[in-house]
């Protein structure tokens, strides 16, 4: 556990709930630097590697047929030593996928998410993460759906959102 303790010290300023780093997206990092028998591919229920990508626990809070919308939050981590760009993602359960920020009660749209070498990123309600509008079906907690995440020339790779009132069950 003193390792988990000691990898996770650079994802200390993600709140929990809004964003669950486990350990298992942190030692898949590891799989980047050589560790390469601990993970390939998934490396965890809910977390996931695309080459020196790391994508963590990703969920989504309950929303209501008739919501305008949901959020989608999760931690993700480059692992290379160049920048890579989040450029889209898609869900077959809403009509649109697009990247949200919301400041001081003022909401804008991004077109991409960049994440530099080596310096987590939690996609959270305070600051970027992905915004799903025309839902095709209410988010009904226990429940999850696929969610493809384009990374440009990184590749795409499809991991599951899960349901939950608050990340990290």
């Amino acid at each position: 556990m003193k390792i988990c303790s000691l990898i996770l010290m650079p994802f200390k300023h993600l709140r929990k709930p809004a964003v669950t780093v486990t350990c298992a997206i942190v030692l898949a990092g590891a799989a980047g630097t050589g560790m390469t028998t601990l993970f390939s591919g998934q490396a965890h229920a809910h977390s996931y590697v695309l080459g020196k990508i790391m994508i963590g626990h990703f969920w989504a809070p309950p929303a209501a047929q008739n919501a305008k919308g949901a959020a989608v939050f999760g931690p993700l981590l480059n692992g290379g030593s160049e920048p890579v760009t989040l450029v889209g993602a898609t869900t077959p359960i809403a009509d649109q996928v697009r990247f949200r920020v919301e400041k001081d009660g003022v909401e804008s749209w991004v077109d991409s998410i960049t994440l530099a070498p080596n310096k987590p990123v939690g996609l959270a309600a305070w600051r970027e993460h992905i915004w799903l509008t025309g839902l095709k079906e209410p988010l009904t907690a226990g429940g999850a759906f696929d969610l493809d995440l384009d990374f440009g020339k990184a590749g795409h790779k499809t991991i599951q959102i899960v349901i939950e009132a608050e990340g990290g069950h």
